[in-house]
């Protein structure tokens, strides 16, 4: 019998739901588990089992039995097991950004003492082999206290610490992410062959490495790796020097970082892959939801990420046995590399993540397009996206504990001659205007020092132009101003820029593009 790595000591178990055993064992054999009184068991069936526990109350600690009963029986025990609130974490860099990179994180990990958070990071690896099954027979549930959770995403340990402060139950964060990963390495190849904007990431996948050995591929990776090896030892070299040393300074000195990586079918990369060597390798445990932050490698296509989006979060969903699993989206923040032409790739992948979250069931959006630096595609605040996603869900999740801090919304467009009048939600009684601290403008100066509104748009139709209009406040409605017909306003809607509206509350104003037809 071999449970699934997940299941080690340390662990916390979702409460309230139905929890899943499951793992690899003898066809025939019966697996029984064993958790605070309660017995539960199921055959395993084509080398698997799934032994389903019902639905239990916060608390522990308390010890697990498995047992797989059959000519030889075999016993494990799992100690130090608790029930509190689970949630999965998914994407690429941003949320893998760990805490010991992140702004206040050596401050958090020299202060923290919370025996009663957990996290368990899965490995990532472009392929299950022998070396990494005897990777996961090693890994193992951390705690967030005496410094060991260095490794931890920055965002997973703020939006824990938020959450377990307000729930007061044992919080377990669960890390399932790889870095520089498109959208289709986490969704199966039959969802990705469904539709056109998932198929050509199989075509391009297919032609890249038509003719490929894999010795071929051994051989473009080895000279991918030196050329990362010399830019890492390049810049630690000149950051050793200089350790202000600029962005640009650095690039001259070390050059870009190597990206992309070559494709093969050993990479991590791959349509797919990960969905196998990640995603299904935890499935199906149960958890409260899935925060999701992904898609900055994907804005190329933008067009078509709302489709896909949509289908992973009913993967997800069929994945993890549960038909309305909450699935958190955390929009993209702002950014632009130095010298790069404002394409506003960025700003329709934010708005294909509204069109997704808009069309799903239980599904959130969490604004961070007040967040972003400029030509650091990995801000080191992660603070802010962490607690505001804690925030999303306590007050969407879980009722009892709102705080009332919902990211205000347009509700309603009057389309006047040459005005519109717009209205929000979430203003909790007025409109404000705040200096940002948050994102960095050093590429366009400071933000609201006068009380000017920045940041939106309006379509002019005699004009066929998106222009900069005369935007005031009247209560919790904007009035905006146009000479001619207004067809269209957007706000935010750019890969970079400023941004400086809130409601009372101090949360931001998400982005957004309407049209009058």
């Amino acid at each position: 019998m071999r449970l699934a790595a997940i299941f080690k000591e340390h662990m916390v178990l979702q409460r309230e739901k139905e929890v899943r055993i499951f793992g690899e064992a003898k066809s025939g054999n019966v697996i029984r588990v064993e958790i605070d009184g309660i017995t539960a068991e199921s055959a395993s069936t084509d080398g698997h089992f799934i032994v389903r526990l019902p639905k239990h109350a916060a608390g522990g600690p308390y010890t697990m039995t498995v047992t797989e009963i059959g000519v030889n029986e075999t016993v494990i025990e799992i100690g130090d097991v608790y029930y509190g609130e689970v949630w999965i974490e998914n994407g690429q860099s941003n949320i893998e950004f760990e805490l010991q990179n992140s702004d206040g994180g050596e401050a958090e990990l020299s202060e923290a003492d919370f025996p009663l958070i957990r996290y368990f990071k899965c490995i990532k690896t472009p392929v299950i082999d022998d070396e990494v099954l005897q990777q996961e027979d090693g890994l193992e549930w951390k705690d967030f206290r005496e410094g060991h959770f260095r490794d931890v995403s920055g965002i997973g340990y703020f939006f824990a610490k938020k959450l377990y402060a307000a729930l007061k139950v044992p919080v377990g964060i669960i890390d399932c992410y790889q870095g520089g990963t498109s959208i289709s390495c986490w969704l199966s190849e039959e969802r990705l062959q469904k539709y056109p904007e998932g198929r050509v990431y199989q075509e391009e996948f297919a032609a890249a490495i038509e003719g490929q050995s894999e010795e071929d591929y051994d051989r473009l990776l080895l000279e991918y790796n030196a050329m990362v090896e010399k830019h890492l030892t390049l810049a630690a070299e000149a950051k050793a020097k200089n350790p202000e040393i600029t962005p640009e300074e650095l690039t001259e000195v070390a050059g870009d970082y190597p990206w992309p990586p070559p494709k093969g079918l050993r990479s991590a990369f791959r349509p797919s892959g990960l969905y196998h060597t990640m995603l299904e390798r935890i499935a199906p445990i149960a958890a409260r939801g899935i925060l999701y932050y992904q898609g900055e490698e994907d804005s190329r296509r933008a067009s078509g990420y709302a489709v896909l989006l949509s289908e992973l979060i009913r993967e997800f969903r069929a994945l993890f046995d549960e038909k309305k699993l909450p699935v958190v989206i955390l929009q993209l923040p702002m950014f632009i590399g130095r010298n790069e032409e404002d394409k506003r790739d960025w700003a329709y992948l934010r708005e294909a993540q509204e069109r997704a979250v808009l069309s799903s069931e239980a599904t959130m959006l969490v604004p961070l397009i007040d967040c972003g630096e400029y030509d650091n595609v990995h801000p080191t605040d992660k603070k802010t996206p962490g607690e505001r996603t804690a925030a999303c869900v306590l007050e969407e999740i879980y009722e009892d504990h709102r705080d009332g801090v919902k990211c205000m919304q347009v509700r309603e467009i009057q389309w006047k001659r040459g005005e519109l009048l717009l209205q929000f939600a979430n203003t909790y009684g007025r409109l404000k205007t705040c200096e940002n601290a948050l994102l960095d403008l050093r590429k366009e100066g400071s933000s609201g020092e006068d009380g000017h509104i920045y940041g939106f748009e309006v379509y002019i139709s005699g004009q066929k132009a998106w222009v900069v209009p005369k935007v005031t406040v009247q209560g919790e409605e904007l009035r905006i101003e146009a000479k001619e017909p207004i067809e269209g306003i957007r706000y935010g809607f750019f890969n970079y820029g400023k941004v400086n509206l809130y409601n009372a509350v101090g949360q931001p104003l998400c982005p957004f593009r309407r049209m009058k037809y």
